[in-house]
């Protein structure tokens, strides 16, 4: 699903040279993440050139927002008028599939400062590609033996004592979630293994799951019973195999988590990505990103964002609704209080195949913060955190918010991570606000929680408490949503 040259089989390209990929480079110029990108030449890797193509059609069924804004450099759009979406910053957490997987993996370390963990269904190590489509292919999807993650170490080195990318020591805290099928042809599983051993520089093996060479899965979003064969890598690319990838990629992420919905409360919205870079088509970007809202999260809750990156021939031109719908995430988010941001590709010329750039087509930075791609998305997390756009009717339950089949009833194979049978809804917010919106009341000069009438300090605007509602109405003071 990489690329028309990418579906190859591994052995009609058995004549490419190995290259070393992920080699160590200058510091890259940073240039303005609203500026026109370089264009690549060919086809190959998880991407092609084309970065200037226009945007795909777009077959939402989501709402839009009532949003505006001005490109990249601007403040930001503002949100759909009521109150604000509460979300915590550094409990993002990042995922995808194919492309997808290398630019998560390549989000993860360059954001590693607001970054919980990571999910990556067959992608390979941070700048595994070093910003060339031949290495993309020879080093990073068809090698017979895995890539040496040394060079990819050096530059992640590099890029942190330059100020590109955070510094990687941040990883040491987080977890990973790694995931690759034993008949992939498109992604090599020796490349998955080299992930793993980059990830293994930066944090406790302990804190790696690793789901090595899975029988019977080819290079597939894995789902409990939605999309094609799980032994086919075709359209839409999510296949039925018994095996719930979503919700174990979150629980290794976040840990124990309530059961998954059976039916969805939340709605999804659509994101004018114009209104966090400009010109997204001349970034091999689309008109429009999407995100998961659940109920919990438009009414106040504390709440996180995990953002999914789809594959090539994945984006909504593509395979319409099927990633942002069924992919598996939306479930577990409605219990969870997780938001789901979908970003999204354009589909250009005939070669490039709504492909996330990580080898460099849309410039030599692809894999910094101030490259256009990463410092869109990072704009979209930022409009979440800072309140973000609530959802106001829109598709909700079916069409646009997944179905039951999709919502995981059934046990996760190979679950590590608990899973509560209950669950409060949480609020993290000022005294004022918690008053405000009829979580508590004043008495003299300070907020007292409703229902339990625990003291949370003075009616301030300043003072910060978090309030878990354990039945209708009924309050009581808590020292931290998570």
């Amino acid at each position: 699903m990489l690329s028309r040259r990418a579906l190859l089989p591994i052995a009609a390209l058995s004549s490419l040279a190995v290259l070393s990929g992920c080699s160590a480079a200058s510091s890259p110029s940073g240039e303005d993440n609203g500026a026109g990108a370089s264009s690549g030449s060919g086809s190959g890797g998880a991407g092609t050139s084309g970065a200037t193509g226009t945007t795909g059609s777009q077959g939402s069924s989501g709402s839009s927002t009532s949003s505006t804004g001005g490109g990249a450099s601007d403040a930001g759009p503002t949100g759909a008028a009521g109150s604000k979406l509460h979300v915590v910053l550094d409990e993002t957490s990042v995922s995808g599939l194919s492309s997808g997987a290398f630019m998560a993996v390549q989000f993860h370390v360059a954001f590693s400062s607001i970054m919980k963990g990571a999910a990556v269904f067959a992608g390979g190590p941070y700048h595994c590609a070093n910003g060339s489509e031949s290495t993309a292919e020879s080093n990073c999807m068809y090698p017979t033996s895995a890539p040496s993650i040394a060079p990819c170490v050096t530059i992640t080195k590099q890029y942190a004592a330059s100020g590109d990318i955070d510094d990687p020591s941040n990883l040491s805290s987080q977890k990973v979630f790694l995931f690759g099928g034993a008949d992939d042809h498109t992604v090599a599983p020796v490349v998955m293994d080299a992930l793993d051993s980059y990830y293994a520089t930066y944090m406790d093996k302990s804190a790696i799951e690793y789901v090595d060479r899975r029988p019977g899965t080819s290079h597939t979003m894995p789902t409990l019973d939605y999309g094609t064969s799980c032994d086919e890598s075709m359209t839409p690319y999510i296949g039925k195999c018994n095996y719930d990838g979503a919700g174990l990629a979150l629980a290794q992420i976040y840990g124990t988590l309530n059961p998954a919905a059976t039916t969805l409360s939340g709605t999804i919205v659509t994101l004018p990505q114009s209104q966090f870079i400009s010109s997204p088509s001349s970034h091999a970007l689309a008109a429009d990103g999407y995100a998961y809202v659940p109920a919990s999260c438009a009414k106040g809750a504390t709440c996180r964002v995990h953002v999914a990156f789809h594959g090539c021939e994945q984006n909504v031109a593509a395979v319409g609704s099927d990633f942002y719908e069924h992919a598996g995430y939306n479930p577990w988010a409605d219990t969870n209080n997780i938001i789901v941001l979908y970003p999204q590709t354009s589909t250009g010329d005939s070669d490039f195949e709504g492909c996330w750039d990580w080898y460099g087509f849309t410039g030599a930075d692809y894999a910094t913060k101030s490259a256009p791609q990463m410092a869109m998305v990072r704009a979209m997390i930022d409009f979440l955190v800072a309140g973000g756009p609530l959802p106001s009717g829109g598709s909700s339950g079916g069409s646009g918010a997944g179905t039951a089949s999709d919502a995981g009833a059934s046990p996760l194979e190979g679950a590590d991570a608990s899973v509560a049978t209950t669950g409060a809804t949480c609020f993290t917010d000022t005294n004022k606000d918690h008053v405000t919106f009829g979580r508590a009341h004043v008495s003299g000069s300070d907020a007292l929680a409703n229902g339990s009438n625990d003291d949370l300090g003075a009616d301030s605007e300043t003072v910060m408490t978090s309030l878990k509602e354990t039945s209708a109405g009924y309050y009581v003071k808590t020292a931290s949503c998570f």
